[in-house]
């Protein structure tokens, strides 16, 4: 077998240099610098360089990267990505580091998102072979999944301090019958976990089965996608004890989407159903000491609407792969020749009702197995946002105008239940959101841009036993979010942005910390208080078609991203600049 793999290396090898002496070669690529320094302690500088590479049948792709520290992950130097491919006729051969999406994501979607610090790519080859009906696709690879975790030693919101080992095999087939496609899928992933306890680690067998169908027309568009998943975890005893105990677990999970185009008007949706494993609200994001359920890899559908927005970004829903049930309506169309107005509304639930009994205990009580519940037990998301997108002033102008209603039950923390009364509390997010956006242009040069996005919130814990209390995690009852930002450009070369991102009150461990104002948050200090304000001014500036510069001075305020479902804390960023350059070549 080893002896296959160098034959195999070598015939690929002379393959490469071949055509290397005998074909073209074109050569791309692009580069980023980015240094910022604040006065808190967010300081990065982070360079990457991508290199593209074609000749013949082949191409190729390399990574390098020197980040000490980045902006969030793990400091690093040296070749971080690199990837050979090979295409001829009807067959593709990919050596290295491989991002592949199989269906709808539930069994395989790989992305390498930095703004998150997401990476589920894997490193290894990947074989496919198509036609005009039918496509075979095996893959092999390793993968090394880092994340962030507060049940370890080492814990850093920016530095991921937990990693996980997996080795992955994988086959997938598919066909075409007219405007159909059919695809299936099997995945098969030995995950290591480390054990700081055992100073070893704990071996779990992942193994999914899927299938998806497709269908496209003119009139009606479907897609669906059904896994099925079970995991197998090896116990070994140790101190003289050779005995095994393996623990097996199912799960599955469905997705369907659908859209219908009823001339300029499209209506839409979405359905997901996903229960890989059920965790108890005390387990279920402690992927430390509570392996199994979903994988990383497994990047499923959120079935809610990814907002551009600020303010709504900032509140975006959790998504828990291994157990949420929901739906999301869409509709969109003209109402005049100059006015697009879109509808969109999102549910989810989980599936089951966790209740404490005498001894503080989590233990299930209710199925809700088809459509998401409402009651606040089963963590229940809901959100209707409308928005109008238009042009006025002989079209000079264009304004994006939104409204929202999120509200949002984050966590349960107890739920008890007696003969006489009903006793539970639970975080929440209750949120109403206008967020707005206008162009103006001036000439064929200048133009403004003006955001304004006004936010009223309640967050907080409410407590319902004899009485009903609220908690607000802010010092006043409800938090007013503004957001604005004005901006000056002139195409092609330059453009500048002023932001302002400032609130009425502040959770209390944000208000104890010394806040390292900067000189425009100074003077605006005279116009209203600004303890609860972030400012900062970006220009944006093209040298030539190849090269473009970034520099920024103030603070950008802190808070949880959301990107691919995937929600993370970021830092503020105070009192500080930020310098970057984008090139091509």
């Amino acid at each position: 077998m080893i002896s296959n793999i160098i034959y195999f290396l070598r015939f690929i090898t002379i393959l490469v240099l071949y055509n290397l002496l005998n074909g073209q070669i074109n050569i791309s690529g692009t580069s980023s610098i980015g240094y910022g320094s604040s006065q808190n302690n967010f300081s990065f500088n982070d360079n990457l360089i991508d290199i593209n590479g074609d000749w013949s049948n082949w191409t190729g792709w390399l990574q390098l990267e020197h980040a000490q520290p980045p902006q969030l992950g793990r400091s690093f130097s040296g070749l971080r990505k690199i990837r050979v491919e090979y295409i001829k006729e009807d067959f593709t051969i990919k050596l290295g580091d491989i991002y592949e999406f199989w269906g709808n994501g539930l069994a395989l979607n790989m992305v390498d998102d930095q703004s998150i610090d997401l990476d589920t790519g894997v490193r290894g080859g990947l074989i496919h072979w198509s036609d005009n009906v039918y496509s075979l696709e095996a893959l092999v690879g390793n993968q090394d999944i880092w994340r962030i975790s507060n049940q370890v030693l080492g814990f850093n919101d920016r530095v991921p301090n937990y990693g996980i080992e997996n080795t992955i095999y994988g086959l997938r087939a598919g066909t075409f019958f007219g405007q159909w496609f059919i695809g299936s899928h099997y995945l098969n992933v030995y995950e290591k976990h480390p054990d700081a306890i055992l100073k070893s680690h704990r071996s779990i067998n992942h193994k999914l089965l899927g299938i998806n169908l497709n269908y496209f027309s003119d009139k009606f568009d479907f897609s669906m996608d059904y896994v099925k998943k079970t995991w197998i975890e090896k116990i070994k005893k140790y101190e003289g004890i050779n005995k095994n105990n393996d623990f097996l677990k199912d799960g599955n999970g469905f997705y369907a989407n659908s859209s219908i185009y009823l001339g300029s008007w499209s209506i839409g949706l979405s359905y997901k159903n996903y229960f890989f494993e059920k965790f108890s609200p005390q387990d279920r994001w402690d992927f430390v000491n509570n392996v199994g359920g979903t994988l990383t890899l497994q990047q499923m559908p959120t079935v809610f609407k990814q907002h551009s927005s600020v303010l709504l970004g900032k509140i975006t829903h959790l998504i828990d792969y291994n157990d949420e049930l929901g739906y999301n309506f869409r509709l969109e169309g003209p109402l005049t020749d100059k006015i697009i107005a879109s509808v969109n509304y999102s549910r989810s639930s989980r599936h089951n009702e966790w209740v404490l009994d005498n001894e503080w205990v989590w233990h299930e009580k209710n199925d809700n197995i088809l459509l998401p519940s409402k009651d606040k037990m089963y963590n229940p998301f809901e959100e209707l946002f409308i928005e109008l997108n238009g042009y006025a002033i002989s079209d000079k102008l264009n304004y994006v105008i939104g409204i929202s209603s999120t509200n949002d039950v984050i966590d349960l923390y107890t739920n008890q239940y007696s003969n006489e009364f009903h006793f539970f509390s639970y975080e929440l997010v209750d949120a109403m959101t206008i967020p707005t956006h206008f162009t103006y242009l001036i000439n064929n040069q200048y133009s403004i841009d003006f955001t304004f996005e006004y936010q009223e919130m309640r967050r907080g814990v409410d407590s319902r036993n004899v009485s009903n209390i609220f908690n607000s995690n802010f010092t006043k009852d409800k938090q007013l979010n503004r957001f604005i930002a004005i901006g000056l450009g002139k195409s092609p070369k330059w453009s500048m942005t002023l932001s302002i991102d400032y609130s009425n009150t502040e959770e209390l461990v944000v208000i104890d910390k010394v806040r390292n104002k900067n000189l425009i948050e100074e003077t605006l200090d005279n116009i209203w208080d600004t303890s609860f304000a972030w400012a900062s001014i970006g220009m944006i500036y093209n040298i030539n078609q190849n090269h473009q510069l970034s520099l920024s001075y103030g603070s950008q305020r802190g808070g949880v991203f959301c990107s691919n479902g995937v929600c993370r804390y970021i830092q503020p960023f105070e009192n500080g600049f930020k310098i970057g350059l984008m090139s091509n070549f």
